[in-house]
């Protein structure tokens, strides 16, 4: 039985495909929900599964998180523009048993929900948004079959140096970024970019100008005519 609990939002016409939508860190899947609707406005046939983070804030009760980054960046080097990329990505290292542990997990949620609302993996897109966008990288990079795409909205490839051999899968990765970033930075997006390059992974990478730590219509909107077309 899967640690992650679910919420699912049947598709409004008869569903062709489903997202799995995992929320930022400290967020909550009612922060999230306008996107969902706005998707499924858009793509009626769109069927969304939004998991919640097993993690529970200790200073904001109600709001979850995938894994904890508490205790590895106390001087938050990884949001100031002057600290190299490397640099935040040597940070992010920190974080790589926690995150192979937790996409793991998601792979074996994505199974269950796979067979509980009858999707295959040729059907079924993986959606983040920044610690979510992270770990949706990871869960379809060491995935044992191939998604049908994998959208990072305001992440990064977290811990890649543990990633790279680890890699089972190579779906189509979207790189979604907002240029005013501030919580991940936006040079995080070409350093991904060229990382999931080198790895041979194809990748869409999309830059929005005046855009800051969220999601806009815009990013959505090139999401659903990815999925309309796929």
């Amino acid at each position: 039985m899967s640690v992650f609990k679910n919420q699912y939002f049947p598709s409004i016409e008869p569903a062709s495909s489903m997202l799995v939508f995992l929320h930022g860190y400290n967020n909550t899947r009612d922060e999230m929900r306008p996107t969902y609707e706005y998707l499924q406005q858009k793509l009626p046939g769109l069927a969304i599964v939004a998991p919640e983070g097993s993690n529970e804030s200790l200073k904001e009760p109600g709001r979850k998180s995938w894994y904890k980054v508490s205790g590895f960046d106390h001087e938050k080097k990884r949001r100031l523009e002057e600290t190299p990329v490397e640099e935040i990505a040597r940070i992010y290292n920190q974080a790589a048993p926690a995150l192979a542990e937790t996409a793991e997990s998601m792979n074996r949620y994505i199974d269950e929900i796979q067979r509980r609302y009858g999707f295959t993996d040729d059907k079924t897109y993986i959606a983040g948004f920044s610690q979510g966008a992270m770990l949706a990288i990871w869960t379809a990079l060491i995935r044992q079959r191939r998604l049908a795409g994998c959208f990072s909205f305001s992440g990064l490839a977290a811990a890649n140096d543990f990633l790279d051999d680890r890699i089972v899968s190579r779906p189509q990765i979207y790189l979604l970024h907002g240029k005013e970033d501030d919580k991940v930075l936006f040079k995080c997006m070409n350093f991904t970019a060229d990382w999931l390059k080198r790895e041979k992974i194809p990748v869409i990478a999309k830059a929005f100008d005046g855009l800051d730590h969220q999601i806009s219509h815009e990013e959505l909107d090139f999401t659903v005519d990815v999925i309309k077309n796929g």
